[in-house]
This record gives structure tokens, sequence and C-alpha cells, in this order.
């Protein structure tokens, strides 16, 4: 590879011609791959194991209770269960409810009126506590 007489790289070449590999995401890359492998269903009909897990959750939140692959049902115990369940499941659709923002100022609503947003007042200066 061309090197100048001090050792540097000459201009527009380089020691790692490829570039840098890109960063591996281990845990969601072996997730992935395990989702992918496939396993009988309750039906004896072969499919990935993502998309059993996936009916398993829908069966669960729809009905309080799952079947397994292996033909075993799973019931939830009390309302807790299953609404834990059914906000995990939304949570993956809808993805996190937004955050509160907490926002201070002037807002001009519809038709020109100015209000201040700001914290809660307080006693103004000089008043006794």
């Amino acid at each position: 590879m061309p090197r100048n007489e001090q050792g540097q790289w000459e201009p527009g070449t380089s020691g790692n011609p490829h570039g840098r590999p890109p960063k591996s995401r281990a845990l969601t890359d072996l997730l992935e791959k395990a989702g992918n492998r496939t396993i009988e269903d309750v039906d004896q009909k072969k499919r990935a194991y993502k998309r059993v897990l996936a009916r398993m959750l829908w069966e669960f939140v729809s009905t309080g209770q799952a079947t397994l692959p292996c033909g075993e049902i799973i019931k939830a115990e009390d309302a807790g269960d299953w609404m834990a369940a059914v906000k995990f499941l939304y949570a993956q659709i809808d993805g996190p409810p937004p955050k509160e923002i907490d926002f201070q100022g002037d807002m001009t609503l519809h038709g020109g009126l100015t209000v201040n947003i700001g914290p809660e007042p307080g006693p103004g200066p000089g008043a006794d506590l």
C-alpha cells in the first residue's frame, strides 16, 4: 500500500480500503435469527417462532388465554395479567405514549388573544410570608 517516506498514507489511499465493518446489534440479531426458525404450531403447520408468538399474544389479549404450540393452555391469573399484555401489545403497535411537554412562555391563540403560560403565580415582591 502506498506510503510516503514518513510512513503516512498517500492522499486518496487507506490502510482499510473497505472501511469499518458495520456495528453489530448482537442481541437484536440473535433474536431475529431465532424468531425466523420454524416450529410446528397447534394446527400441525410449520410457522416461524415470531408468528407463533404473535398469534399467542393476540389470542391472550383477545380471550385471556393462549394455546402454546404443544397444546397446553395458559390463562391470565387476574385482570392485571391481561392488562399488562394489552399494554405491551399496544406499546409495540403504537410506540410509547408521548411524554409531557413542559412549556412556558407566551402563546397566541386563535383570534389574537395572547396568554402567558408559566409557573404558578406566587406572592409578589415584598409580600409577607
